[in-house]
């Protein structure tokens, strides 16, 4: 199992009743020399609060990236309490960018995510920044 420091957790739930498809533009992510981010973090949770779980994300990367690669890892996340929901604790799959070793400069990935009948295609601009340089 990859240990890293995550760097940003973006949470995606998806509820819709048709089939639908899209894409968004790129979201632009960095990062420094040999320091892995995360892409984006499925959580496996219901509208309804219930302990059941959710649709599951079943993610694709559809465009590698060209100077590193894509782990998984499943983790835990802890979601606030809300106004309709308690504190809770929710399995989540994290897509992680890990830089090759000595790579500085700008990678791309796309990822499609299909959840039920719903599919959408993630896209990834993650700029690695040489050691010693301002995020």
């Amino acid at each position: 199992m990859m240990h890293c420091k995550f760097v940003q957790i973006v949470a995606m739930i998806f509820m819709a009743s048709g089939a639908t498809a899209w894409a968004q533009s790129p979201k632009e992510l960095r990062t420094k020399v040999g320091v892995p981010v995360v892409l984006v973090n499925f959580l496996n949770a219901r509208a309804d609060c219930s302990t059941n779980p959710g649709p599951v994300a079943v993610p694709v990367v559809s465009g590698a990236p060209a100077n590193g690669v894509i782990q998984m890892q499943i983790t835990v996340t802890n979601v606030p309490a809300s106004s309709k929901c308690p504190a809770r604790k929710i399995p989540s799959t994290a897509l992680i960018y890990a830089p090759n070793k000595d790579f500085s400069g700008a990678d791309t990935v796309q990822i499609d995510v299909e959840v039920g009948n719903q599919k959408r295609s993630l896209s990834y601009r993650i700029t690695v920044q040489a050691a010693g340089l301002q995020l």
